[in-house]
């Protein structure tokens, strides 16, 4: 195995590990919004190592977040759509990942993406699993719109102004550096 396959394999496990610790402070109100901090490190290694490693992370993390007790599923269904599904699809800002000069706008893009892509799978899961918990006098829809557009929105805020700190901070912290 090579040292960048070797390296590529560390950090994917060192930014599950931190993904897994911010998933004990992730922010909820009620039970019913939340900032999940928990993507900051699952983009940040999105954007820097691409698709593949972004969706592996995803997939790891899902599956540790189920396995360590992190989740309490309704059905597995529900906790392969939520926490596999979900967490696979914040990969997809990996292809923001170009030879082409990183820029905070693309940095900007790719959670966006991946945010909306991850939130776009629990409104799903919020019409087919969670209607029951609905306003009394709201649809299931708007309801799941209402609680997982607000925290895809809060959530895309926090992890843009993180990783907009570190992106100042240390730029090259979104690209791998050739040995």
């Amino acid at each position: 195995m090579s040292n960048s396959k070797i390296q590529a394999l560390a950090e994917t496990a060192v930014f599950v590990a931190i993904a897994l610790i911010l998933s004990i402070v992730s922010i909820n109100y009620a039970q019913t919004f939340y900032v999940e901090l928990t993507v900051v490190p699952l983009l940040l290694l999105a954007i820097r190592r691409g698709l593949i490693w972004g969706l592996a992370a995803g997939l790891l993390y899902g599956l540790l977040a189920i396995v360590l007790g992190e989740v309490t599923p309704l059905s597995a269904a529900q906790a392969f759509l939520e926490y596999v599904v979900a967490p696979i699809s914040l990969g997809v800002s990996g292809i923001f990942n170009t030879k082409s000069v990183l820029t905070f706008s693309k940095v900007l893009y790719a959670t966006l993406l991946g945010v909306s892509v991850k939130y776009f799978f629990h409104f799903i899961a919020g019409i087919v699993f969670w209607s029951q918990y609905a306003w009394k006098g709201w649809s299931a829809w708007i309801y799941s719109l209402v609680t997982n557009g607000l925290s895809g929105i809060l959530t895309a805020a926090a992890a843009l102004i993180i990783l907009g700190m570190i992106y100042k901070a240390s730029p090259g912290l979104f690209r791998v550096k050739k040995w």
